[in-house]
């Protein structure tokens, strides 16, 4: 930081962040769109859509590498306070990165991604099942969370009734790792299942993304165990609480918007650009992502050093007016809410976005479907204490009219 300048009172984990991030986010847009904080050893908050594209998109500026052992140039990941293990797709470089991404994206193909849709609409009314003869539930314990986190947990191959562990490790992953309720002995304990996992798969493969990975290759060369691992963690970790909480925020205003449930139903278009228009507005990640600086450069005329530390906010980019116009308003036909920043940009933007698109669509859909009169009751919905990373309900407990299972 130049001298004279003065830091910024900002931190993405405390409670005055999680309660008033929209206008402390604001403020910094509009005062100083580039401005340091010195909580958790210093960092620079980066607020306006342009510029966080432009970082995004030079990675060989702006690093994302998580180097533990400090032989890659010490760069600290994607986390501020940095992750204690390296996510190894989401915390590198290319060319490493596009070596490793494109080992997944034959399971992110449209081919591929239509059979995936069908397992989100039978995971939907399955869950749907289950609650619909009682006339009460919890939409996030019962819905919006199991849906997406049994979806991809059989995409990457863990057993179906497993899910319940990871979502419990999940739910708390969005408190930084050095808070003492972060979930570290439970993603451990993951971890060690992971193992036993991989082993089955190299004695018999089947089709899913452990088998993919453990048997691959960079090059002539196998893909390293503990790289294969990291990738398959930032898929459990990071493929259904981001959505769950986009689902459960959408169903959140719409419960205060009837008049546009029928038409949602019944039109395609209208349903994918409301949900583009939610990704916006109801940004998933809201703590950010951080990037370190390779290369002494500058950003609106501030001075970033090797080895500073940005952290890029997202959801500030989403609510830029030079973007966005009148961004503090919720319009189901903006006509440019696609370019939200929701899955990220660049070499880095989310491989998974098509299918956590429609997972969103298509959970929506079934609620307002089979469950349309449900009600929510505000007094005992809860968010996350933090909004250390993702924007998202601990609780949203509902009724509505009972209803009959689909299935016998």
């Amino acid at each position: 930081m130049e001298a004279g300048d003065s830091p910024v009172d900002f931190d993405p984990h405390g409670p005055f962040y999680a309660a008033h991030w929209h206008e402390q986010l604001a403020e910094l847009r509009e005062r100083c769109p580039v401005a340091h904080s010195e909580a958790h050893g210093g960092f620079w908050v980066i607020t306006k859509y342009d510029d966080i594209v432009h970082i995004e998109r030079n990675p060989q500026i702006f690093s994302c590498d998580n180097d533990i052992e400090g032989t890659r140039g010490g760069a600290q990941g994607i986390r501020i306070p940095r992750n204690p293990f390296r996510f190894n797709l989401n915390e590198s470089d290319p060319p490493e990165h596009t070596a490793l991404r494109k080992l997944e994206q034959p399971f992110f193909t449209v081919q591929a991604l239509e059979s995936w849709f069908a397992v989100t609409r039978e995971r939907a009314d399955a869950a749907i099942d289950s609650i619909i003869e009682a006339g009460s539930a919890d939409l996030v314990e019962d819905i919006t969370i199991p849906v997406p986190a049994q979806v991809t947990l059989r995409l990457v191959g863990v057993p179906n009734d497993e899910w319940r562990d990871y979502m419990d490790a999940a739910l708390n992953a969005f408190l930084p790792p050095n808070h003492p309720d972060y979930p570290l002995e439970a993603r451990m304990r993951i971890g060690k299942r992971l193992e036993q996992l991989m082993e089955e798969r190299r004695r018999e493969p089947r089709d899913d993304m452990i088998s993919a990975l453990v048997h691959a290759k960079i090059g002539e060369e196998p893909l390293a165990h503990d790289i294969a691992k990291g990738m398959l963690q930032s898929l459990l970790f990071g493929g259904f609480d981001s959505t769950a909480a986009t689902i459960a925020n959408g169903l959140w205003w719409l419960e205060q918007h009837p008049e546009l449930h029928e038409r949602l139903v019944e039109d395609d278009k209208f349903l994918e650009k409301t949900v583009d228009e939610f990704l916006r507005y109801f940004p998933p990640v809201v703590g950010g992502l951080a990037r370190t600086v390779t290369e002494d450069t500058e950003l609106r005329g501030r001075k970033l050093k090797k080895g500073d530390r940005v952290l890029l906010m997202f959801n500030s980019g989403n609510f830029d007016a030079e973007r966005f116009e009148c961004p503090e308003e919720l319009r189901p036909e903006r006509v440019n809410a696609k370019q939200n920043l929701a899955f990220g940009a660049g070499p880095h933007r989310c491989l998974g976005s098509v299918l956590g698109h429609a997972e969103v669509r298509i959970v929506i859909r079934a609620v307002l479907e089979r469950l349309p009169d449900y009600k929510i009751d505000h007094a005992r919905a809860k968010r996350f204490p933090s909004a250390g990373m993702v924007n998202g309900w601990l609780t949203m407990p509902i009724t509505f009219t009972p209803g009959k299972k689909l299935a016998a």
